[in-house]
């Protein structure tokens, strides 16, 4: 990864986190869990060894929706 490549990550980080919030909303997440579901999301990425990155927020949107969809709450 260049120096370029690196300064950029934190900017592209939040960027696809952002993206995520707004699909959840499309995809019926309720607003007030969103930002909580993304939290749990990335301490369960973490937990799986997963960098961020366009995947693995795809993968994150695929565990919260199915979680939600099973009537789960998002951790507090």
């Amino acid at each position: 990864m260049s120096d370029d490549e690196s300064d950029d990550a934190p900017r592209v980080e939040a960027a696809l986190r952002l993206l995520t919030k707004a699909r959840l909303l499309t995809l019926q997440v309720p607003a007030y869990a969103v930002g909580r579901w993304c939290d749990a999301w990335e301490s369960e990425a973490a937990r799986r060894g997963l960098e961020p990155s366009a995947e693995s927020w795809e993968d994150g949107i695929r565990w919260i929706v199915a979680k939600v969809a099973a009537g789960e709450q998002p951790p507090t």
